[in-house]
């Protein structure tokens, strides 16, 4: 009988019919239903691992697949394999503002020197001391006094107190070899501060990332809630996406296409049962049915890779319980399958 139906499917085809009857044929619709369950399920992950080092970062990723394997071991959830759907790699870079010279401080010593009773006559002598000696500021006061700071810096405040006292010493020495009087020159005020040497320079920094993109098949239809959480317990993302499947897909829809036949046939069969007319051979067959027989997809909440180095170090406990804690429950569904035949037969 299959035979028969496949040879007619590839010689007849006729668009549309109902269950009528028209001069020597008769024409009849034929359906066949089958609900069943998933037979294997797939999900696919994204292991994503990043370092500043590519063989590192290649190296994680590994140990993080590992690492996956074991707990659906250890955890008695079972699969029947694990592929490899594609692995990439890829390096992003940006700048970063670093401290150099981290802790590093000085401190300096700042000297108030005041001049009185300067002659005017000797003021442009003064004035070439101090510029010679790096200093170019120069205030007065409101008594008419003149004012310049002399300021050193050292990695103690000793050091740069001594500095900035021997400096105002030369210093001394050489404004009263220009004819101003030493006893006209003192210190009249003192500041010792820290400062801090620290530096910011812009430093750019370079991260390479390895994503391996995996697919758990399973057919254990109540572990497919553990694969997944377990996965996502070890920050490995997921789209989202389960794509079930139905084992021997093409003898399901002989048997579909076989049973839609006999229903036809029977229906035909029934409607001539109180006339005088004889069923003959089917003239036309055609399929009304919607494609092929193919996976279908339920979803659930997706999950984006936040990895860190430090998931390496924790324990396996710590993802069990971890993984306990998710709420991604899977409970596939049955799925209704069928298939729709019009057949014309002629009569007698």
């Amino acid at each position: 009988m299959k035979r028969i139906i496949t040879i007619l499917f590839i010689l007849l085809s006729v668009f549309s019919f109902s269950d009528t009857v028209s001069g020597k044929r008769i024409q009849v619709r034929g359906t066949s239903s089958k609900e069943l369950f998933p037979d294997t399920a797939k999900v696919s992950f994204t292991i994503v691992t990043k370092n500043e080092d590519l063989s590192k970062a290649s190296k994680e990723n590994s140990e993080l697949l590992e690492k996956y394997k074991n707990l659906l071991k250890k955890t008695n959830t079972k699969y029947e394999k694990i592929n490899s759907l594609g692995y990439s790699t890829s390096e992003t870079y940006w700048w970063d503002r670093e401290v150099k010279n981290k802790g590093m401080k000085e401190f300096r010593t700042s000297l108030s020197i005041e001049v009185t009773g300067l002659d005017l006559n000797i003021l442009k002598d003064f004035m070439s001391v101090l510029v010679n000696n790096r200093i170019y500021k120069i205030s007065r006061s409101v008594n008419g006094n003149h004012i310049f700071q002399i300021s050193e810096q050292s990695k103690t405040a000793k050091e740069s107190y001594q500095k900035a006292i021997n400096r105002f010493n030369e210093l001394h020495k050489k404004l009263s070899a220009s004819g101003i009087d030493g006893s006209n020159i003192k210190i009249a005020g003192y500041d010792n501060s820290e400062i801090n040497m620290e530096t910011y320079e812009n430093v750019k920094k370079t991260e390479q990332m390895v994503t391996h993109t995996i697919e758990v098949i399973t057919r254990d239809m109540k572990g497919l809630g553990n694969i997944i959480n377990l996965a996502h317990s070890l920050e490995i993302g997921s789209t989202g996406t389960i794509e079930y499947d139905i084992d021997n897909k093409q003898r399901l829809e002989d048997e579909l296409y076989e049973n839609a036949y006999k229903e036809a046939l029977k229906k035909a069969q029934t409607m001539l049962n109180k006339t005088s007319l004889t069923l003959k051979n089917p003239v036309t067959i055609t399929d009304n049915s919607y494609g092929v027989i193919e996976p279908y997809y339920s979803y659930f909440n997706p999950h984006y890779s936040n990895y860190s180095a430090e998931i390496l170090k924790e324990r396996d406990e710590f993802f069990i319980s971890k993984s306990q804690e998710s709420n991604v429950i899977i409970n596939p569904q049955k799925v209704n399958f069928s298939k729709t035949v019009y057949i014309e037969f002629e009569m007698d």
